[in-house]
């Protein structure tokens, strides 16, 4: 199921980044989940569209597509 949300916390190698879903879900991702994006390209508070994954007991986010960058709105 396709979600959406915020990035909250950037990646911090060996640390996963955060986003914000819609519904107020923290999800973590790994840089692998970033379709066609560099990972330096994100800001915190960008916008973006994701898959949710529940990993024992762990959210995870895959298939993260930007939606609007913090400043485009």
């Amino acid at each position: 199921m396709t979600r959406k949300g915020s990035i909250a916390q950037l990646i911090r190698k060996p640390r996963p980044g955060y986003i914000m879903g819609e519904d107020g879900c923290l999800v973590a991702f790994e840089e692998s989940a970033l379709e066609g994006l560099d990972p330096g390209e994100l800001s915190v508070g960008d916008w973006v569209e994701y898959e949710k994954l529940d990993r024992m007991e762990e959210r995870r986010a895959s298939r993260i597509k930007t939606l609007i960058r913090r400043g485009e709105e």
